[in-house]
């Protein structure tokens, strides 16, 4: 009887094959979140948007009650008048050497003063109107219409669902081989769907007590419309031999 013959491969000699990591967790952010405030005394009169519903850049997302800012604004600007024609009279005297320098220093210091009021004022009257700032949706609503809200408090939040990242804590030793661009796979567990994804930037330092550090990933191209800010995933990389 032949004796089978026996071929031994050396494991050198195989194809460098990736090696898949075990899922890391992560949680779906936008690229742009933002809590709307004011500093206004004022009544809320309008919020023309709740929550979930779109909006453009540049819509009015809430307006306040300013009719004594505004009448105050107007008479500021009839004060800022009345001392630019002071002011002009004293030119003119001067040069008639009718009247004293500092009398013409004291009416233009009048009418600028006047003009910085006015100008504080006409701030005060565009801030009476908030505009969005990007188009998005709201994400939560803080305040309610007819309320006086307190100054420097959210009322409410905005997001653009339609720019988004991902944040994920992987171990630091991953950094002799994670580098920008390396491909992952995401499987959000909100729709049940895998998604592909790439690094698109790693966190400046590492914490050297959980010796982990922070990346941010981003989503291929693609269909993601049911992927919400918020939503938390399993991501998987393909580690390479090398």
């Amino acid at each position: 009887m032949r004796a089978a013959t026996v071929i031994v491969l050396s494991l050198a000699a195989l194809p460098a094959l990736a090696q898949p990591e075990a899922p890391i967790r992560g949680v779906v952010r936008a690229v742009r979140d933002a809590s709307v405030a004011t500093d206004l005394n004022a009544r809320i009169l309008t919020l023309p948007f709740r929550e979930g519903t779109s909006f453009n850049a540049g819509d009015t997302l809430v307006t306040f009650d300013c009719d004594r800012t505004e009448a105050e604004s107007r008479a500021a600007e009839a004060e800022t008048t009345v001392n630019r024609i002071a002011f002009d009279n004293a030119q003119a005297l001067d040069r008639r050497h009718a009247i004293g320098r500092i009398e013409v220093q004291a009416a233009k210091a009048r009418w600028e003063k006047a003009r910085a009021s006015a100008e504080a004022l006409r701030v005060r009257v565009r801030d009476c109107r908030i505009v969005a700032p990007f188009a998005g949706r709201v994400a939560e609503m803080r305040a309610r219409e007819y309320e006086m809200p307190v100054a420097g408090q959210p009322l409410l939040r905005i997001v653009d669902a339609t720019a988004l990242e991902i944040d994920l804590i992987v171990p630091s030793a991953w950094l002799a081989w994670l580098r920008a661009a390396a491909p992952l796979n995401v499987k959000v567990d909100e729709t049940g769907k895998t998604y592909p994804a790439k690094v698109i930037r790693t966190a400046a330092a590492v914490d050297p007590v959980s010796q982990t550090i922070r990346i941010t990933a981003a989503f291929a191209p693609g269909d993601t419309s049911a992927v919400l800010p918020g939503m938390s995933l399993d991501a998987t990389f393909d580690r390479p031999t090398h």
